[in-house]
């Protein structure tokens, strides 16, 4: 008798009436979807109706298919695929998305993270996360055991942009929060605190992932020599976010 799989939960879940997302682009050599039996490892519990699973043949439309394999997407891929000219002979890809109303867990993450699994077991050889601009190989995919516990760092990409905006700083940003309900984090600082503020980053979006709520003129007090406080972002220095954010300034 298999064990069930529980829920990542919200142990901080506060409603705010914003819905969460989440996309994955599977890339394959071949049709790996057709006949295939999608029970996948998830709690009883995920929101199989939210599932939007759509298959992609490159001939149907080239344009489409090639946004995800070139540009700045091709370019993280180069670092993070351990073949990244593989992408070139795909001729399949399948997006997994899926939109939930202020989720209280995060069983729509699981339910997506398994049905990306499943086509990689199948035969795509890569699934992009788009919200996080991450790309990982099908057999570590494949490989992600359904009862593992929830991990920040997996589902949030942080980005420290290496040039420094005029009266801004550089910026280090969040990248992924949409896919929580939340908006993504981002800060200006000089090149001495990037590594630090990442690592502050990094408690926060796990605080929001877990449910918490963050006010405009809220307070944080980090390293006992800090404090920030989050302000509106109004997309300026534009840091090309999905979904909107929060502004975290020293004061």
């Amino acid at each position: 008798m298999s064990t069930l799989i529980e829920p990542w939960p919200r142990p901080a879940f506060r409603p705010t009436g914003r819905p969460a997302s989440t996309m994955f682009v599977a890339f394959a050599e071949r049709d790996v979807l057709s006949g295939l039996d999608l029970k996948v490892g998830a709690p009883p519990s995920a929101p199989l109706a939210a599932l939007d699973l759509r298959q992609h043949r490159y001939s149907d439309d080239p344009e489409w298919f090639d946004g995800w394999r070139s540009g700045p997407l091709r370019q993280v891929a180069t670092q993070e695929l351990p073949d990244p000219e593989r992408l070139d002979a795909a001729t399949w890809c399948y997006s997994i998305r899926l939109i939930v109303d202020d989720p209280s867990d995060l069983t729509h993450l699981q339910l997506g993270w398994a049905v990306a699994g499943l086509l990689a077991e199948a035969g795509a050889f890569a699934v992009l996360d788009v919200y996080t601009h991450t790309w990982h190989p099908g057999d570590e995919v494949a490989g992600l055991d359904a009862h593992r516990p929830f991990v920040i760092q997996r589902d949030v990409g942080l980005v420290a942009e290496t040039d420094s905006r005029p009266g801004f700083g550089h910026p280090v940003h969040t990248r992924g929060m949409i896919k929580f309900g939340r908006p993504d984090l981002i800060a200006g600082v000089p090149p001495e605190r990037i590594e630090q503020t990442a690592m502050i980053l990094n408690h926060l979006a796990r605080m929001l992932a877990e449910g918490h709520a963050f006010e405009i003129g809220q307070l944080f007090r980090v390293d006992g020599e800090r404090t920030l406080q989050v302000s509106p972002y109004e997309g300026d220095p534009d840091v090309g976010l999905i979904g909107d954010g929060l502004l975290l300034i020293d004061v």
